[in-house]
């Protein structure tokens, strides 16, 4: 392994440790139904089932054989397989420890058909033909966009689709300032309770990592973060983007989401909380439109 693929599996590999301090925020229910309006317009569908929903109108399902980019510890995958999305997949991610953690968790729900492997999205080296390819937060950890889209563009079928659900915002995490002066003014308005996190550190006066900070922790977090939509439109058929956000949301419920988990609290103080932190981001979102830090996309590989 290389020292950015070591730091890589040092930050990634453990996901007990991924959120030792506090949850995040796709992990609340109340954000996901959010997320859904703005992607489906149904807040019972998610991004992922409205693409499927998509993909059924023009062909049956499931797809044959699927390619899904930084799959983690492979959650995304048992789903696919489960519900009878895809009957084949491929899953790579550079994590090691990750891809033992997916392997253990499909032998242990018994499920077949998924091949992981270990493997650089900055020198995809997978061969195709494949039905779909899904970027599901992956594509943010990938520098050679231009690469990567080449590459999946190569391996889909004529008409193969690409999912993308990611982080499209700043480069290495260079909020501006209207954004960190918003993110402060709605931790500074939450009751102490809820601005603290698992360790016992007060999440009050955030602040924007300078971008060593953020190399530093990780290598391959947000490198062209920023470019990724518009490379995509250079080598695939864009069908829709639909963008959802997250500028003051993702932010400010960092290692903090659990607090607001109110299914399970019954704390009605948070979910009065929680709801006006989305509606501050639904406004924010309508007074700076364009500025969508997370988007769902659908492309296609031409047919010539």
């Amino acid at each position: 392994m290389t020292e950015i693929s070591n730091r890589i599996d040092a930050v990634w590999g453990d996901p007990a440790a991924w959120e030792a301090a506090g949850w995040q925020w796709e992990r609340l229910p109340e954000i996901r139904r959010m997320v859904n309006r703005h992607v489906t317009g149904d807040e019972a569908i998610d991004p992922l089932g409205w693409f499927f929903r998509r993909v059924a109108r023009e062909r049956p399902l499931p797809l044959g054989r699927a390619l899904v980019l930084a799959c983690g510890s492979g959650g995304l995958e048992l789903r696919l397989i489960g519900e009878g999305m895809v009957r084949e997949i491929v899953a790579v991610d550079l994590s090691p420890r990750s891809l033992e953690v997916a392997r253990a968790t499909a032998r242990q729900s018994g499920v077949t058909g998924i091949e992981y492997r270990c493997c650089d999205m900055n020198a995809l080296d997978v061969a195709g033909p494949f039905d779909l390819v899904i970027g599901s937060s992956a594509l943010h950890h990938c520098e050679n966009l231009e690469g990567i889209f080449d590459a999946i563009r190569r391996i889909l079928v004529p008409g193969g689709w690409f999912f993308l659900n990611d982080y499209v915002g700043p480069n290495r995490l260079q909020y501006d300032a209207a954004q960190v002066m918003q993110v402060n003014r709605l931790l500074q308005l939450l009751p102490d309770h809820l601005v603290v996190n698992e360790a016992g550190f007060s999440r009050r006066g955030f602040r924007r990592a300078p971008v060593a900070e953020v190399v530093a922790f990780d290598p391959s977090e947000a490198p062209r973060s920023a470019d990724i939509l518009r490379v995509m439109r250079q080598s695939l058929a864009v069908e829709t983007v639909r963008p959802y956000g997250g500028n003051l949301l993702y932010l400010t419920l960092s290692n903090l989401a659990q607090n607001f988990d109110v299914e399970h609290s019954g704390d009605a103080v948070a979910l009065d909380y929680l709801k006006l932190l989305i509606e501050a981001s639904d406004h924010w979102r309508v007074t700076r439109p364009g500025q969508d830090h997370f988007a769902v996309a659908v492309a296609r590989q031409p047919i010539s």
